[in-house]
C-alpha cells in the first residue's frame, strides 16, 4: 500500500482516486502488429476445399518440436475488441508452459491455414473476393449468392458466360460461413446418401436377377454360358463389386466421425461404380447373344443402334447431378465422363453403316448432352435455394442474437436501476393488455424487518470548490461506484443518490436475518473509504452515517422516469439519524442495536442534542465504537453471517476502495465481469449455428413436424405460411422444363421424322411453354405491359397457380413424347420385314445387304429405342419442378412409368422387338429412375420444408426478441432519457463516463410541502400505502401532462417524495435559442400542474398546495453510479432553482430575473416579489409567474379541463371507496 500511495503525487488529481489502470491506455501499449510468418518451403498458401470444422489438423508443433512459422494475420491499425481472437497479445519472449497451451478457436484455425483475414460481415459471392459488405437490399443479397468460383476473366460469348456461370461452384465469400454451410450440407445429406446407396444396391440386385433370368431362359447351362461370354461375366462381376462397395459405403457413412471429406470420398466412389455399371451395361446391350471374338462379331450385332444404350447413360448422368451431394463443377465433370464413355462405347461397339446410324448418333448426342444441361439446371437452383435458405436463416439468427445482446444489455441496465421483482412486474404489465381501471397501478411493496442506512459526505462543498462541474461528476461517479461495490458485497440495496447523500437498505428484496450487521459493516467501510479520500486528496471530508431498523414501503411512483425509492416513518427517522450523527461514526437507533445482539461495542449517541426531530420524538441513539471488534472476533465457521462476502486475500484498504471483490471488474454500468463473456458477434452467430447444425436431424424433424410421406406440416398455420412462401427459383424450373422440351422435340425430329401428330403436338406445347416462360421472365421488366407483369407476380405469389402451370407443362411434354405412336401405321409391314431380315441375317450372314433392304416406314421401330430416353426426360421435367409436392410427383411419375410399361408390353406382344431382353432391362432402369426421383423429391421437399421451418423458428425468435426489446425500451425510456440510454447501449467505448455540458437549460422544482401532514401510517390505510397511492395519482397526472406535444421540450429528471423535478433544453433538439420555446413550455407546464393539483383537491376534498421554483442557466448533465446508473443534472442553476422552490410561497411560481426577462418578452404576466435571502447566494430579486400569456389563456385552460377527466373519475372513485380521505394533520412525514 505504501508503494501505491507513493504513486499518487505523480498522477493527475482526477485520476488519483482511481486505483485501476486506464484500460484504453493499457490496450494501446500492448497493441501491435503481428508478424507475417513464412513457411520454410517458400511460404505458399494452400486451401483445402473440404475442411471439417470438427476435425481440423492441429499444427501445434513441428516434428522437431519447433513451433510453426505461420501466424494469424491481423490488421494492425484496427484495435481488437475484448474477447475476440487476437485481442490478447503474446510476447515471443514469454515462455509458454507445455501444460497450458493456448487453445485456438475453430475460426482462428481456419484463418491460420488460409492466411486470409477474417471479414467482419457475412457476404457471399466469388471465392476470392473477401470482406465486401452485405447489401441492404434482400434481392441484392440473393443475387450475390449466385456469384461463384474464383475470379477469372469473363468469356466474351454470351453462351460461354452462361455455361461458365452455370458450372461455377457457389461459395460464400466469408470462409467461416462457407465452412458452416458445408457442415450443414453434410448433416442434410448424410441420411439421404444412405437412401441413395440403398437404392443403388437394390438396382444392382435387380439387374443381377434380370441377368440370371436372361441366362436361364436363353441357355441350357447358364453357368457355362456366363463364363463363355465376357460381356455377361463383366456385368455380373461389376454388379457384385458394386453391391460390396455400396455395403461398405453404408457402413462408412454411418460412422460417428463422419465429416465433409468422407462425404466427398463416398460420392467419388459412387460415381466410379456408376461409370463401371454404364460401361458394362453398354457392353452387355451391344453384344446381347454373341461372342466377342472377331470372327463372329459381324454375325452378332444387335439391331439396336446408339439409342439402345443412351437411356443407361441418361440414368447415370442425372443421378450424378440430382442425387449425389457434390458440387456442380464436379457433377459436370462426372457427366462429361459418362457422356464420353457412352460415345466411345457407341463408336467402338456399333456398326457405322447401320441404318439411321448417323441420325441415331446425333439424337443420342442431343439426348445425352441435354441430360447434362438439364441436370445442371436442376442442381443449380437447388443448391442456390439451399444456400439462400441457409443465409437467410443465418441472418435471422444473427439478428436474433444481436437483439438478444441488446436485450441483455437493456435488461442489465434496467435491473441496475430497478429490482428484479419490480422490473419484471412492470414488463409483464407492458406486454399484457391495458386494463381500464380507475387508478394507475402502483408498484409498491411493504417489507418488515429491514435496516435503512443514510450516509452524507461532510465537507463536500469544500471538495467541490476545487474542481469543475465535469470533474465533480467524475469524482462522484468514482466514489459512489466504490460504495455500490461495497453495498453489493455487504448485501445492501442502494436506493438513490441525492446530491452527496447515499442511502441503501439491507433486507430487500429478499429478507436477511443479519440485515443490521450488513448495514453496520457497510457504514464502517464507507467511513474507511472516505478516510482514504481525505488522506489522498488532503481535503477535510468525512462520512456521517445513520442507521435505523424498521419497515419500509418500496417501489416507484408515477409513469415516467421511474426511480426505485422507499417511504415510511422509519425511513424518515433513518434520515434524521444521519443528520444527527457525528462525522466518522456510525449512528444507530435502539431497534438496530437490538438486532446486532451485542456483536459490536457501542456508546451513547446523544442524537437528540444535535437534531430536534430526534429530541422531539425521544429517540435513543448509539454510536458504534471504532475498531474491527466484530470482524476480529467472528468465528470462521460460526455461520452467523452465512453468505457474507469477505475477501481474506485482499487488504482492507484495497477492499474498501472497491478492488479485489467479486464485483471489482466493471463496465461503464458496472455489470460485473463481462470481459470473459464478450464475444465477437460473428463468432457467436457461427458457434450458435454450429450447435444448431450438429443437433439437427432431418429424420427426427420430419417425424416431429411433417406427416409421413405426404410431408405436409402437422400444424395448419405453418402449412399455410409455407404455401404463401415465394419460390425465387421458379423461373429456373420453367427454363429447365423448356430446355428439356427442346431436347425432346429435337430427338424425336431427328430420329422419327414425318410424324404429323408430333409436329402439331410439339408446336402447340412449345408455344404454351415458351409463353409461360416469357410471362415469368417479365416480372421485373418495365418494358412489357403492366397486366403481363401482374400475371407474373400472381404466379410467383400463388403456389397453387405455379403448381397447376407446372403440371400442364409436364402433361404437354409427355403428350409430345406419345404423339409419334399415333402415326405408327405401318407397324405390321414393318414387323414382317424385320422378321424376314432377321432370318436372313442369321442364315446367310449378309448383314448389310439385308438391313439396307428395310423400308423407310420401319424407322418407327426405332421408337422402341428412343422411348425409354424420352420417358426419362419427361420424368426429369417433373423432377425439375421443385415447387411440386412429392406426392404429386409420385402420381405423375407413376402415370408416366405405367404408360411406358404398357407401350413396352404392347410392343413385345406384337413381336416388333427383336431383342426383348434389352427392353426389360430398360424397364428396370426406368422403374429404378422413378424410385430415385421419388427419393430425390422426398428429400428435396423435406429439406425445403425444414429449411423453411428453421428460418421460421429463427424469425419468430427474432420477433420475440424484438418485442422484448420494445418492452425494455419502453421501460428504459421511463428510467433514462432516450439519448442517454442510447449512449449506454450502443457506445463502443464502455469505459467513457457520460456527462454533457448544457448551456441554457430551464430547471423546475415543484413540491407539495403539506403532503407530510397528509401521510400517516394506520391499519385503515394499509400502513400508509393508500396515502402513497394518492401521491402516485398526482405524479401520474403530472407525467401525463408532460406527454403532450406542447411539452416535448421538457424532460422529467426525477420525483423524490412529494417533490417533482424537470428540465428543458437538455439536447440540441430541445434547446431553442431563437424563440426560447423550451422556457415558455416550462412556464406553461408549471401553470398546468398547479391547476391540475387544484382540480385534484376539488374532487378529493384535500387541500394540497404547490410551491414551484424555476431558473435558467448552464448545467452539467450526467450519469453517476457504477452499478445503478442515475441520470441527474448539477450546477449553480440547479441549486438556484431548488432555492426558488424552498424559498417560495404556497400556490406561487417563483422565478429568477433571467427567467422573468424571457417570459416578459413573450407576454407572460409576472409580479416582482422583491429581494429575498437565498442560502448560498445572498440577496436575490425574484418574481412570481401569475398566469399564461393572454392570447393563450383560454386555450390553455380549456385543454387543462379536458385532460382532467381521468383524474375526476379516479378521485371520485377514491372518495367513494374511502381508500384515501381527508386526515387531520399530525406529525407524520415522508422522506423528501
Amino acid at each position: 500500500m505504501d508503494k501505491v500511495g507513493a504513486d499518487f503525487p505523480k498522477r493527475e488529481w482526477t485520476k488519483r482516486l482511481s486505483l485501476r489502470g486506464s484500460r484504453r491506455s493499457h490496450q494501446g501499449e500492448l497493441q501491435g502488429a503481428v508478424g507475417h510468418g513464412r513457411t520454410g518451403g517458400g511460404g505458399s498458401k494452400t486451401t483445402r476445399r473440404w475442411t471439417s470444422l470438427r476435425q481440423h489438423v492441429t499444427h501445434g508443433a513441428m516434428s522437431d518440436g519447433s513451433k510453426p512459422a505461420i501466424e494469424l494475420l491481423l490488421d494492425p491499425p484496427q484495435q481488437s475488441r475484448p474477447g475476440t481472437p487476437g485481442s490478447q497479445p503474446h510476447s515471443p519472449n514469454t515462455p509458454r508452459t507445455p501444460h497450458t497451451p493456448v487453445r485456438k478457436s475453430n475460426w482462428e484455425v481456419i484463418e491460420h491455414f488460409t492466411g486470409a483475414p477474417r471479414p467482419s460481415i457475412v457476404t457471399v459471392g466469388r471465392g476470392s473476393e473477401v470482406g465486401v459488405g452485405l447489401s441492404s437490399d434482400r434481392d441484392a443479397i440473393m443475387e450475390a449468392a449466385v456469384n461463384a468460383g474464383m475470379t477469372r476473366r469473363r468469356p466474351r460469348c454470351g453462351l460461354s458466360r452462361f455455361l461458365s456461370a452455370l458450372c461455377a461452384s457457389h461459395r460464400f465469400r466469408n470462409l467461416q460461413v462457407e465452412m458452416l454451410y458445408q457442415r450443414y450440407f453434410l448433416r442434410m445429406n448424410q441420411s439421404n446418401m444412405t437412401h441413395v446407396l440403398g437404392l443403388l444396391s437394390g438396382l444392382a440386385v435387380a439387374l443381377g436377377i434380370l441377368l440370371g433370368l436372361s441366362l436361364t431362359f436363353d441357355s441350357s447351362d447358364p453357368f457355362v454360358d456366363l463364363l463363355q461370354k465376357p460381356q455377361h461375366l463383366t456385368l455380373a462381376l461389376t454388379l457384385i463389386a458394386c453391391i460390396a462397395v455400396y455395403a461398405g459405403l453404408v457402413a462408412a457413412i454411418s460412422r460417428p466421425g463422419m465429416n465433409e471429406v468422407w462425404l466427398a470420398g463416398i460420392s467419388a466412389a459412387v460415381l466410379a461404380t456408376l461409370l463401371a455399371l454404364q460401361v458394362s451395361l453398354g457392353l452387355h446391350l451391344a453384344y446381347p447373344k454373341g461372342s466377342l471374338d472377331s470372327e463372329a462379331v459381324e454375325d452378332t450385332y444387335s439391331l439396336g443402334g446408339p439409342l439402345a444404350i443412351a437411356w443407361a447413360a441418361c440414368f447415370f448422368i442425372y443421378m450424378a447431378y440430382a442425387l449425389l451431394p457434390i458440387r456442380l463443377r464436379h457433377a459436370c465433370i462426372a457427366g462429361i465422363l459418362f457422356s464420353l464413355a457412352h460415345f466411345i462405347s457407341v463408336l467402338l461397339m456399333y456398326r457405322h453403316d447401320y441404318p439411321a446410324f448417323v441420325s441415331q448418333l446425333l439424337s443420342s448426342l442431343v439426348v445425352v448432352g441435354g441430360t447434362n444441361v438439364a441436370g445442371a439446371l436442376t442442381h443449380h437452383p437447388r443448391e442456390l435455394a439451399q444456400r439462400q435458405a441457409f443465409l437467410e436463416t443465418r441472418q435471422c439468427v444473427e439478428a436474433r442474437l444481436t437483439t438478444q445482446r441488446e436485450n441483455q444489455q437493456q435488461e442489465r441496465l434496467l435491473l441496475s436501476v430497478l429490482p428484479r421483482h419490480v422490473a419484471m412486474e412492470m414488463k409483464a404489465d407492458i406486454a399484457g393488455k391495458p386494463k381500464d381501471t380507475m387508478f394507475h397501478k402502483i408498484y409498491i411493496q411493504r417489507h418488515e424487518n429491514v435496516s435503512i442506512l443514510f450516509a452524507d459526505i461532510c465537507g463536500f462543498t469544500s471538495l467541490s470548490d476545487q474542481c469543475t462541474a465535469e470533474e465533480l461528476v467524475r469524482l462522484l461517479n468514482e466514489l459512489f461506484a466504490r460504495f455500490d461495490r461495497l453495498a453489493a458485497e455487504h448485501h445492501c440495496l442502494r436506493i438513490k443518490l441525492l446530491g452527496d447523500c447515499y442511502y441503501c437498505v439491507s433486507g430487500l428484496p429478499e429478507p436477511r436475518p443479519d440485515h443490521a450487521h450488513c448495514c453496520v459493516e457497510m457504514g464502517l467501510d464507507m467511513i474507511d473509504a472516505i478516510t482514504l479520500v481525505r488522506e489522498v486528496m488532503a481535503v477535510n471530508v468525512n462520512m456521517r452515517v445513520g442507521i435505523h431498523t424498521g419497515r419500509v414501503h418500496c417501489g416507484v411512483l408515477g409513469l415516467r422516469k421511474w426511480q426505485f425509492d422507499v417511504w415510511s416513518n422509519d425511513v424518515t427517522l433513518a434520515n434524521y439519524m444521519e443528520s444527527g450523527g457525528i462525522p466518522g461514526r456510525v449512528h444507530i437507533t435502539k431497534e438496530t442495536l437490538a438486532c446486532l445482539e451485542g456483536d459490536y461495542e457501542v456508546e451513547e449517541g446523544h442524537g437528540g442534542e444535535r437534531n430536534p426531530y430526534l429530541r422531539e420524538h425521544n429517540i435513543q441513539t448509539y454510536l458504534i465504537v471504532p475498531g474491527d471488534t466484530f470482524r476480529d472476533n467472528m468465528a470462521p465457521g460460526s455461520g452467523l453471517r452465512k453468505g457474507f462476502s469477505v475477501n481474506g486475500n485482499v487488504s482492507k484498504e484495497m477492499r474498501v476502495m472497491g478492488h479485489g471483490s467479486q464485483h471489482g471488474k466493471q463496465t461503464k454500468l458496472g455489470f460485473g465481469d463481462t470481459v470473459e463473456c464478450e464475444k465477437d458477434p460473428d463468432d457467436e452467430v457461427n458457434e450458435y449455428l454450429m450447435r444448431a447444425i450438429d443437433a439437427r436431424s432431418i429424420d427426427r424433424l420430419r417425424a416431429e413436424h411433417c406427416t409421413p410421406f405426404i410431408l405436409t406440416f402437422r400444424r395448419p398455420d405453418i402449412e399455410e405460411k409455407y404455401s404463401r412462401e415465394r419460390d425465387r427459383m421458379l423461373s429456373a424450373y420453367f427454363l429447365c422444363s423448356a430446355f428439356v422440351y427442346i431436347i425432346v422435340v429435337a430427338a424425336i425430329a431427328i430420329s422419327l421424322p414425318g410424324s404429323i401428330s408430333f409436329y402439331v403436338s410439339g408446336l402447340f406445347g412449345g408455344l404454351v411453354i415458351f409463353l409461360v416462360n416469357g410471362i415469368l421472365l417479365a416480372e421485373k421488366n418495365e418494358v412489357v405491359p403492366h397486366w403481363v407483369r401482374s400475371i407474373s407476380v400472381h404466379i410467383y405469389e400463388k403456389r397453387i397457380v405455379a403448381q397447376s402451370i407446372a403440371s400442364i407443362v409436364v402433361f404437354l411434354t409427355f403428350t409430345t413424347v406419345l404423339s409419334p405412336l399415333i402415326d405408327l401405321q405401318g407397324q405390321e409391314e414393318c414387323s414382317n420385314a424385320t422378321s424376314t431380315t432377321s432370318s436372313e441375317i442369321l442364315d446367310n450372314s449378309t448383314v448389310m445387304k439385308s438391313i439396307s433392304s428395310i423400308s423407310t416406314s420401319c424407322y418407327y421401330v426405332l421408337f422402341a429405342d428412343l422411348f425409354p430416353v424420352l420417358v426419362m426426360l419427361v420424368m426429369v421435367t417433373c423432377a425439375a419442378y421443385q415447387i411440386l409436392t412429392s406426392v404429386f410427383k409420385v402420381a405423375v411419375l407413376s402415370v408416366v412409368v405405367a404408360c411406358y410399361l404398357a407401350v413396352s408390353i404392347y410392343q413385345a406382344s406384337t413381336e416388333v422387338d427383336s431383342e426383348p431382353g434389352g427392353r426389360w432391362l430398360a424397364g428396370v432402369l426406368v422403374v429404378s429412375f422413378m424410385a430415385a426421383l421419388v427419393a430425390h423429391s422426398q428429400h428435396t421437399e423435406a429439406t425445403y420444408r425444414l429449411d423453411f421451418l428453421w428460418k421460421l423458428q429463427a424469425t419468430e425468435e427474432k420477433e420475440d426478441m424484438e418485442h422484448l426489446k420494445a418492452y425494455n425500451q419502453k421501460l428504459l425510456a421511463n428510467i433514462l432519457p432516450e439519448h442517454v440510454a442510447e449512449h449506454f447501449l450502443y457506445t463502443v467505448n464502455s469505459d467513457e463516463l457520460y456527462h454533457e455540458q448544457c448551456a441554457f437549460v430551464c430547471i423546475m422544482f415543484a413540491s407539495i410541502p403539506n403532503f407530510s401532514e397528509f401521510y400517516i401510517e394506520l391499519e385503515a390505510n394499509n400502513e400508509g400505502v393508500e396515502c402513497l397511492r394518492l401521491l402516485n395519482e398526482i405524479i401520474a397526472d403530472f407525467d401525463e401532462i408532460l406527454a403532450e406535444d406542447d411539452f416535448k421540450y421538457i424532460e422529467k429528471i426525477k420525483s423524490t417524495g412529494a417533490t417533482y423535478m424537470a428540465a428543458s433544453g437538455l439536447t440540441k433538439s430541445t434547446c431553442d435559442m431563437q424563440d426560447y420555446r423550451h422556457i415558455t413550455a416550462m412556464a406553461d407546464y408549471a401553470l398546468r400542474i398547479r391547476d391540475q393539483l387544484s382540480y385534484v383537491n376539488e374532487h378529493s376534498f384535500n387541500n394540497f398546495r404547490m410551491r414551484v421554483g424555476i431558473n435558467i442557466g448552464p448545467v452539467v448533465a450526467g450519469v453517476i453510479g457504477a452499478r445503478k446508473p442515475q441520470y441527474d443534472i448539477w450546477g449553480n442553476a440547479v441549486n438556484v432553482a431548488s432555492r426558488m422552490d424552498s424559498t417560495g410561497v404556497l400556490d406561487g411560481i417563483q422565478v429568477t430575473q433571467e427567467v422573468r426577462d424571457v417570459l416578459h418578452q413573450k407576454g407572460y404576466p409576472l409580479t416582482c416579489r422583491g429581494s429575498i435571502q437565498v442560502k448560498g447566494k445572498g440577496t436575490m430579486v425574484t418574481y412570481f409567474l401569475d398566469g399564461p400569456r393572454s392570447e393563450d389563456s383560454n386555450s390553455a385552460f380549456s385543454k387543462a379541463n379536458r385532460n382532467s377527466v381521468k383524474s375526476l373519475k379516479r378521485t371520485n372513485s377514491n372518495n367513494n371507496s374511502g381508500a384515501v380521505e381527508r386526515i387531520p394533520s399530525r406529525n407524520g412525514v415522508v422522506a423528501l
